[in-house]
This record gives C-alpha cells, structure tokens and sequence, in this order.
C-alpha cells in the first residue's frame, strides 16, 4: 500500500527536519527531539490514536490512548541518519553522565525511532526491545555532547528489522 497520500498532512511537516543538523549538544538538540515527538503524535492520531499528554521527564515522551486502552511512547528523532550519509544502525541510548538513561529508565510501552530524512519510522514494544538487548551481543559505543559520556548500543537495521514495526512516510 502507497502511504504517501495516507500521510499527505504530515508529510510536509518531515521535510522541516532536512536541513537541520544535530548540535551533539543537549541543550540546543531538545527542540530537534522535541520536534520530533510532534511529528510522532500527529502521526499516531493520523492512525486513529487520541493524544492525551506528553511528558517531560524520563518515564515517556507521549501518552496516547486507542479505544479503552493508554499507551506510552519513548521517541528518538534521529537527523544524523540520511540516504547520503547512513550507519546502518538504530542507536539505543542506556547511559548518560555515569547514571542509567534512555532505555534503562524509561516505563514507555513502545520505543519509536523516527528517521525524518530517511522517511522512515521504525516502533518496537519496549519489553520486546529490552529483550532483544538482552538476547543479543550488540556493540556498545560512547558519544553524544561533551562530557556526557553517553553509552549507547548499535543495531543493525538489516540484521534486525523483522523485531520492529517498519512505516514508510
């Protein structure tokens, strides 16, 4: 199925992450992610979801409901990753300044990987996540802005796309 016009109201609003790059500083890099959790939010009410609250701390990103049922999402919007210039990866943050981050703290229901100019999303179940970490020897790596010393693992698209919920916008 074509998702192109499925998504026309939204894809205009991907395009605004073409030209930006990210800082590797957290502080500047928020409103990139913020961002990102916009586009995240209208596409999931485009999918039929309400949108009841986002969250500012380290539990979850946004709560959306579906029926009778809430559902959190963890989301990282990725400007890194484009056609001209692609690990191959999906980057897993679990640790940050010496203390545990991202998907170590989280109590999000699904992990969301948005890849605006890529034009891809890539949704996983968290638990599903944490135990493909668990199961797998994937390489860590260090990075993120100056002294955070940021732990993240690498997984390889191509390996384990199978594991997530893959959509085209």
């Amino acid at each position: 199925m074509d998702n192109t016009k499925q998504y026309t109201h939204i894809n205009k609003s991907y395009k605004e992450f073409d030209n930006i790059e990210s800082q590797k500083n957290f502080s500047k890099d928020i409103d990139i992610g913020e961002s990102g959790e916009g586009f995240i939010k209208e596409f999931l009410i485009n999918k039929g979801y309400n949108f009841i609250s986002d969250n500012k701390d380290y539990r979850y990103d946004l709560l959306m409901s579906y029926g009778e049922a809430n559902f959190t999402y963890e989301i990282k919007t990725d400007v890194y990753i484009s056609p001209k210039k692609d690990t191959g990866n999906l980057v897993v943050e679990f640790e940050s300044r010496g203390k545990p981050s991202g998907i170590s703290v989280t109590e999000a229901d699904f992990y969301v990987y948005f890849m605006p100019k890529m034009k891809e999303i890539w949704n996983i179940k968290m638990d599903k996540l944490k135990d493909l970490i668990k199961s797998n020897n994937f390489k860590e790596v260090s990075g993120g802005d100056k002294g955070s010393d940021t732990k993240m693992y690498l997984i390889k698209r191509s390996t384990y796309k199978e594991y997530f919920k893959v959509h085209n916008i």
